[in-house]
Order: structure tokens, then sequence, then C-alpha cells
């Protein structure tokens, strides 16, 4: 405290020097050389200053300090003065390793070094926070060279200290993350290495064993099961080398190997081989083809490319039906068109088809089929790799038409001559697809699945009397209300769901619409019961919401039968 007992002002004592510096300088000539005018534009300086500034004794006592570093510890100059810096406001609270630095730091400076470090003080919120100071400690030597005083001068940088500490824990969370990610990659690599040795190596040998029985035995009943056998081997082998690709071209591991190669030699190449397949179906393979197409592609990933699209349409065309595979060249591209005339693919579903994991009905609109869902989408990946493109229209023939354009001469690519290795390993996986989709054909016709009937119908003995006129021909699943008859479509996809009158919280047209709308459920045949009470929802406004079939809920036992009929008569 002053002398008044009151806090100095200290704004209006530097507004004091500031004037009797103006009205010094306005009495006298040559201001320079004049020793007080000196003196009270130091003072000047002194208490504009933003920095913290203290002037200590050898010892490190408290002789003078400016006003920037009082305001910002909250403290008053008679609190100060005379007192050991460390043991001042500024370090209040301070713990006993930064006391014990700046003591020491004073007892070199007073040796004559300089010291300089960041310290926590209190010097924000007028001393009620703490802040980071960067403190110089500097001597001021006498005539006789000794150090009489010591030169505090401090830089507020706590914004930067913050800067500093976030920037430390962000790099501390990257190198966590950075070390997981290690860790990630380390167990992918781990598994990739297991999937290609340690689950393909038994599937060779089942497959290798299955042929072997195949040629040996003797019995129908034995090949039938040997060739289930060899089949789900093959189709297991196929789904872990379709994601091994895929997990590849995630990571940008995939490399083409791109050669000087006859383009439409190595399209005849793979379709010869499924000509026999194609034959045995009665299904005529029409190729068109130039007699040579020279471009620069990778041999394997274009066999593999085109022994998908044509056991994809092999797959899909009738008995009897046609399969065409066509090449042409021109303006430095190529275009490769194969279609089939097959079931085709509904407009609604090509956008996806060459998604992952799509499969089936959930994925090319066609008949579902084992996979899972991969080829396409790995197609996709090769011919996109080439720079090229691929898209999916509708076939003159009738089915589905796969579109492949790629550049006879990819950007950025070498020159080179296809090896022995890279025809050998084409040849190879063109067989393997080939045999894959023979066994996949000749197999036994598979046993038809047993219907699913999801019902929801909450009038007492109703949900009864429909199940005993169903009987064994379907599994029937009873929801409690339409959340969970939703849920349960969701899960089973079932062959139908039935809707009743009573379907709890949610009114039936609400249901109808939720199934309508849910692409996951397109295959699911809707059937809505019509009630006699008024309230019940009229058998046009149950069609209006998604009802693909009304029936009279009245007559429940008999019911079943014709719910059953009228719900499996078409087609999904």
């Amino acid at each position: 405290m002053s002398s008044h007992g009151r806090r100095l002002d200290h704004w209006t004592t530097s507004l004091d020097a500031v004037e009797a510096l103006r009205l010094r300088m306005a009495e006298v000539e040559g201001a320079q050389e004049d020793p007080i005018t000196r003196r009270l534009m130091a003072q000047v300086a002194h208490a504009k200053s933003s920095s913290f500034i203290a002037l200590l004794d050898g010892d490190g006592h408290v002789l003078d300090v400016n006003p920037a570093a009082l305001i910002a510890g909250g403290v008053d100059r008679s609190e100060v003065i005379g007192l050991p810096l460390w043991t001042t406001g500024w370090w209040l609270g301070a713990d006993k390793t930064a006391i014990m630095t700046l003591r020491q730091a004073i007892e070199s400076v007073a040796d004559g070094r300089f010291v300089r470090f960041d310290t926590d003080v209190r010097i924000e919120s007028a001393g009620r926070d703490i802040g980071t100071l960067d403190l110089l400690l500097r001597p001021l030597r006498g005539r006789d060279g000794q150090v009489a005083f010591i030169v505090a001068e401090g830089r507020p940088i706590t914004d930067r200290k913050r800067v500093e500490q976030r920037l430390a824990r962000q790099n501390a969370e990257l190198s966590a993350l950075t070390q997981r990610l290690a860790r990630v990659h380390d167990y992918r690599e781990r598994l990739l290495g297991e999937l290609s040795h340690d689950l393909r190596a038994p599937l060779h040998v089942v497959i290798t064993r299955s042929e072997q029985v195949l040629r040996t035995a003797a019995s129908d009943d034995v090949r039938a099961q040997v060739t289930g056998i060899r089949l789900a081997a093959m189709d297991a082998l196929e789904q872990i080398n379709d994601m091994l690709e895929q997990v590849k071209a995630d990571h940008g591991e995939v490399q083409l190997t791109l050669v000087n190669a006859d383009m439409s030699q190595a399209v005849r190449t793979v379709a010869e081989q499924f000509a026999p397949l194609a034959e045995d179906r009665d299904i005529e393979l029409e190729l068109s083809l130039p007699n040579a197409v020279s471009a620069r592609f990778d041999v394997e990933r274009l066999s593999r490319v085109v022994s998908n699209l044509l056991a994809n349409a092999i797959r899909h065309a009738p008995i009897g039906g046609r399969v065409r595979c066509s090449l042409a060249a021109g303006d430095g591209a190529a275009s490769l068109e194969v279609a089939d005339s097959g079931p085709g693919v509904p407009e609604e579903h090509r956008a996806k088809v060459f998604g992952r994991f799509r499969s089936g009905l959930d994925g090319d609109g066609r008949s579902s089929g084992a996979g899972a869902g991969l080829g396409l989408a790995i197609v996709r990946e090769f011919v996109e790799l080439h720079g090229g493109e691929i898209e999916l229209g509708q076939a003159p023939e009738g089915g589905a038409l796969f579109t492949v354009t790629l550049p006879l001469r990819p950007p950025e690519s070498t020159s080179a001559t296809a090896s022995l290795a890279q025809l050998a390993a084409a040849a190879q996986r063109t067989e393997y697809v080939r045999s894959h989709l023979e066994v996949e054909l000749m197999g036994e016709p598979v046993a038809p699945a047993v219907p699913t009937v999801v019902i929801v119908e909450r009038v007492p003995g109703r949900a009864e009397s429909i199940l005993t006129g169903i009987g064994s021909a379907a599994v029937t699943c009873v929801a409690e209300d339409a959340e969970e008859a939703l849920r349960l479509a969701v899960e089973l996809r079932p062959d139908a769901v039935v809707v009743g009158t009573a379907t709890g919280d949610m009114p039936a047209t609400s249901l109808l619409r939720r199934l309508a709308a849910d692409d996951r459920l397109v295959g699911v045949r809707r059937v809505a019961l019509a009630g006699e009470r008024e309230e019940d929802p009229s058998p046009e406004s149950l069609i209006t919401a998604g009802a693909q079939l009304v029936l009279p809920a009245g007559a429940a036992e008999e019911l079943g039968g014709r719910l059953w009929a009228a719900a499996t008569a078409a087609d999904r």
C-alpha cells in the first residue's frame, strides 16, 4: 500500500510522467543533453512498457518494478518492494521446483551470467490465474566491474505455451494413432498371410482330393456328394481370393503388369474355354472378334475380367439361350461386350450391381446364387486400374449387357512383352473360373427352400387359425406387434409378411408403407387382411399403402390355406 493507505493508480502515475516530460522538453533546449529530460524519458518508457520489468539487488530483492508487472500480478508497489522476488505475489503458490529454479538463476546472474527460462507465475486476470513468463535475468555492473544490480525482464507467452501444449498433446495422440495403425497393419499382414496359406492350402487339397474321388467313384450317390463338396470348397476359395483382391485394392497394393499383346487373342483364349460348357447347356456362344487388336494390358487381370463376365452370362442364360462376346477397337480404345439372353438386370438394380457384397436379388437383380458378391466389384476394380470403364445395360438378346471400354495404351505405361508365367497365370485363372461354373451347373438341383411367413395379428385366436391352415407347408413366425414384424422381416427376409387388422401401436397401413419403402425387402410379398369393422382400413387404402394382396379377415381357419396359396402364387 502507499503511504496514504491506498493503492497507487498506475494509469495516473504514467500520465503524470508523460506530462512532466512534455513540460520539461518545452522548457529546455537540447533536451537530449539535459539529464532531467533523459531521466523523465526513461521513466515514461519504464511506465509504458508492456513487459514485466523489475530491478533487483544482488540478492534478488525487488528495488523497483514497472506498472505493467504490478497490474498483471494484481499487486501494489508497496507489497513487493524490498522483498525477495520469489516471495512476491507473482510467485504465490508456486511449487518448490519453480522457486528453487528462480533462486539458482539469481545466484548465477549475481556471478555475472545471463539466465533465461520459462516460468509459471500469477500474471493473468490481475494475479488470479497462472500464466507463463519468458523471463530473462541479466547482470548490471558498476565501474568496478562488479555486479551491482539485476534486471528481470519477462515477456508473457501464455498463449504460445498453450498452443505448444496443445500441439504436444496432438503429437502424442498422433503418435499413439500411428502406433495403433502400425499394429493394425501388422495384424492385417498376418491375416492376409493366414488367408493366403492357412485357408487356401487346405481348400486346394479338398478340391484336388474331390477330383480324384470323382474320377474313381462308381456310386452315383457318392459322386453327387463329392460334387457338392468340391463346389463348396471352390466357392470358399473364390470368396477368399476375391476378398484378398479387394483388400489389396483398398490399400493401393494392386499393381498391373502391363505388356504388349493381342487383346483379341486374349479374349478368344478365354472364351474358347467356356465353349464346351455352353454347348453342354445348348447355349449358343457367339464370338465376334477381330483378327488382332494390338494393345497394352495386364493379361491375367483382363482374362479374369472376361472369364468372370462370361461365367456370369452362362450362369444366367437359360438352356437353349444365347451368349455373345464381341470386341471392337478404334479411337485409341477397345470396347468389349458380353451379353446374354437371361432375365437381365432390372434398371433399379443396375446402379448397385458393382457394389461389394452384392449377390443375387440383393445386388444384380437376377436369381440369387452362391458367393460373397465381390466378383463384379473386382471386375470393375481391374477395369478402372487399366484406366477404363464398365457399364451395364439391356442386351438386344434380352438379358444383361456388360460393356467394358479400355484404352489401347494406358497413360504412363511402359512397353513390355508378356512372359510365359503371365500367360500361364491367365490360363490357370480362366480354367479355375470355368471349372467352378461347370461344377456349379452340373451339381444336383438344389432342393427348394422351405418358405417362411411372418404374421402380425393381435386379434385373439386368428393367428393360431392361420397357422393351422398353413400347416407344415412353411416356417411361420408370429410377431407381437408391427415393430417386431418389421424387425423379423429385415432379419429373416421371409417369402411373405401377413399384416392383420390389429398390429399394435403402429397402424396396418403404416407398417405396409414401411415394408414397401425398405430396399432390403424388395422380394418380400406383402399380404394384408381386410377387417369388417368401421375403423378397419378399407381394401383400397391397404393397397394404396403397399399391400400386394388383400384377403378378408373372416373365416380364419380356411384363410390359412387360401392365404398361403395366394401369397406364393407369384414369383418374388
